[in-house]
């Protein structure tokens, strides 16, 4: 018997897990770069008002 062929299958599917997880984790970075710059454009906008009487 070869005991080797379970290891070889436990290695080829965790081979699986690395890429997956790391294109999730670029998504969910991407994603929470969007939301982030659309709330810094909010907050921009409402304190562009004060920019122009000096309370910046």
């Amino acid at each position: 018997m070869n005991n080797n062929l379970p290891i070889k299958e436990k290695k080829e599917s965790s081979s699986y897990l690395f890429p997956i997880l790391g294109a999730l984790a670029l998504i969910i970075g991407c994603a929470l770069y969007i939301v982030y710059k659309l709330a810094e454009r909010d907050a921009a906008e409402k304190w562009a008002d004060y920019d122009e009487c000096g309370w910046s």
